[in-house]
């Protein structure tokens, strides 16, 4: 088995997830699954006043009411051309409320076609 790693995206900017999707699928040539998600911040605002103090409410309050995690099993030698094209998309994933991406090592897969 060549080394793989598990490429994640939790994307923000929802708008962008069909354009994302066709192009890592263009680009990258692997399939992905794409699950609804919530952060912690936005988890956090739905909180009462009284277990979350109101002066620090409005720095952890985004306009983003829900994130899609997208994730990949690739070969690692695709890592960089998949970190590169979600900067195609995303163009500054720096910008707060865009995106993280981050990738782990797979120890073994079953299931996934080859």
């Amino acid at each position: 088995m060549k080394n793989k790693v598990l490429f994640v995206i939790v994307l923000n900017q929802t708008e962008l997830l069909d354009d994302l999707l066709l192009k890592f699928n263009d680009e990258v040539g692997q399939a992905a699954t794409v699950i609804d998600s919530e952060g912690m911040a936005q988890h956090l605002s739905h909180l009462d006043e009284t277990k979350i103090f109101s002066t620090i409410r409005p720095l952890i309050l985004s306009d983003h009411t829900e994130n899609k995690t997208i994730y990949s099993v690739i070969p690692e030698e695709d890592l960089e051309l998949a970190r590169q094209t979600v900067r195609n998309v995303l163009k500054d994933i720096g910008e707060p409320d865009t995106g993280i991406m981050f990738a782990v090592p797979v120890l073994f897969q079953e299931g996934i076609r080859e």
